[in-house]
This record gives C-alpha cells, sequence and structure tokens, in this order.
C-alpha cells in the first residue's frame, strides 16, 4: 500500500506575532527575526527532504517555503491563505478585548463573519475542501511526499479534524518553523479521511517523538 507523507509547517516570525496583533489574509512578511529563526532551525535542525512544496499565498508562507526549501517546485494554493479577520485584522488583542464588537463575536462562537471576514463554517469548508484537492493531486502526480507551509490557524484545524490521536484544535502546539508529520493511504484517506501524526518538524527540535503519540488514547 502506497503512503503518502506531508508536513504539515507553520510559517515564520512576523512584526504582528511579535506585537500580538491579529493577523489573517493581510499579507506581511515575515520579520528580521522570523527569517532568523527560520535559518537557525534549518542549520540545527532537519526539515524533511520533500518532492513538491504546497505553500499559502501570503508572503510570509513564501519567504518561508523559500528559506526552508529553495531548490524545490512550489505551488501555491489560495485555500491554504490564514482566516480572515475582517474588521479585526492587524488589531492588537489588548484593543480588540476592548471592543464589544469582538467581545459578542467570540461570545457567540464565531459563527457569524466579521464585517468584511469570513465566518468559522466558512473558514472550515474552504480549507478543509482545499486540503483534500491537495491530497487529490498528489495521488495523481503519484508525488509521496510534500511539504505544506501555511498558518498555526489551518494546521491545528486540519489535525484536529482529520487526525490520529484525536485531539481539539487548541492541543495542537504549533511554533513558528515547526510543525508535523502526516502520514495517510488512498484507502486511509477515500474511505475514512484520517491521517495520522506521526512525528514532529524539523526533526530533533522536540524532545518527543511519533512513540509519545502512539501511546496516547484515541477517542
Amino acid at each position: 500500500m502506497k503512503a503518502y507523507k506531508l508536513y504539515l509547517i507553520r510559517h515564520g516570525l512576523t512584526k504582528a506575532n511579535e506585537d500580538g496583533r491579529y493577523i489573517g489574509t493581510t499579507d506581511i512578511p515575515l520579520s528580521d527575526e522570523g527569517k532568523e529563526k527560520i535559518i537557525s532551525l534549518k542549520e540545527n535542525y532537519e526539515y524533511p527532504k520533500v518532492q513538491k512544496v504546497y505553500t499559502s499565498p501570503l508572503a510570509r508562507a513564501v519567504q518561508t517555503a523559500n528559506l526552508i526549501y529553495p531548490d524545490n517546485y512550489t505551488v501555491n494554493v489560495d485555500s491554504l491563505r490564514e482566516y480572515s479577520f475582517g474588521e479585526f485584522e492587524n488589531r492588537s488583542i489588548e484593543d480588540l478585548a476592548k471592543d464589544p464588537t469582538y467581545i459578542q463575536w467570540v461570545r457567540e462562537g464565531m459563527i457569524t463573519p466579521p464585517n468584511g471576514g469570513e465566518s468559522k463554517e466558512q473558514f472550515a469548508q474552504r480549507i478543509f475542501s482545499g486540503f483534500n484537492n491537495l491530497l487529490i493531486d498528489m495521488m495523481k502526480e503519484v508525488v509521496t511526499s510534500v511539504a505544506v507551509i501555511c498558518h498555526s490557524g489551518i494546521i491545528s484545524a486540519l489535525l484536529a479534524r482529520y487526525g490520529l490521536p484525536r485531539r481539539s484544535p487548541t492541543d495542537w502546539n504549533i511554533k513558528p518553523g515547526e510543525g508535523y508529520c502526516l502520514l495517510t493511504s488512498v484507502q486511509m484517506w477515500t474511505k475514512d479521511q484520517l491521517f495520522e501524526v506521526c512525528d514532529t518538524i524539523p526533526y530533533g527540535k522536540q524532545e518527543y517523538n511519533s512513540a509519545s503519540y502512539h501511546n496516547l488514547k484515541l477517542d
């Protein structure tokens, strides 16, 4: 049975990350610190070799992909862009905590989209459909090992929806430049839409490995 490996990797730091601002679809580059940390991770640890790289179309993801995989064929996937916060974009957490519109939106579970943004359901439909199309593309081209450079919100949503072991989105810790190795097969995906989370990326960075996942109880 042919196995497919996908390495989900979060982009590097931006100035907005450092300032504690909400950034979704706003297109901003990596900060100088963000670039330096990606380069340091690559020099001190090991990113897996892949046949192809998929990225969010946003600059911070594309730049990260170019730093980690400068020699690989890269495809921008529009559906992998981060959640659109609409009127809440580019605002600090402290500022939003005082905004009654934001407070109500969070209290209601983000069901309705913020002004100019998208709802939680719209976000989920977009990324789940895009990820399925990505896997279909891999299978058609017989590409068995790819990197997917995108955003923490997307990675945590995918892991919570399709990943084994089962965890909630907030249980997945995704630091800049880091991520997870996913393993699936044609049968596992087409029949059950599942993948196994089998390791952390880059190799050697985390103190735990795939064995820690296998010891967890699945629910």
